[in-house]
């Protein structure tokens, strides 16, 4: 079965929820806490992320949308970025950079 990433809320992930991206967990400048991309979740990590005061994380989760209601979803995306960056001066490398990492982002 294919597979997407979603960044959830920490209170929506549960035991056994598959890490998409690594979780790094910085307080003060100072990484506390971690996982890699792919760990499986149990009760002990959830405990550990709340007390290091994690807010999100990237989960796989089964990719239940057709072909065309992911390019339905991609081109109401474009259409509401190209609306958010109709002022914007995109042959500047940093802000087309931005555009394209928040379409990515949006698509997911």
């Amino acid at each position: 079965m294919d597979t997407r990433l979603r960044y959830l809320p920490i209170s929506e992930v549960v035991a056994g929820m598959v890490l998409g991206a690594p979780l790094t967990l910085v307080e003060h400048g100072r990484k506390t806490f971690a996982l890699p991309s792919g760990h499986s979740l149990t009760e002990e990590n959830l405990r550990q992320i709340a007390v290091h005061h994690g807010e999100f994380a990237c989960i796989e989760v089964p990719e239940l949308r057709s072909e065309a209601e992911i390019a339905e979803q991609v081109r109401q995306a474009t259409e509401k970025l190209d609306r958010i960056f109709a002022r914007a001066d995109r042959s500047q490398p940093q802000i087309e950079g931005l555009y394209q990492a928040v379409l990515r982002y949006r698509s997911l």
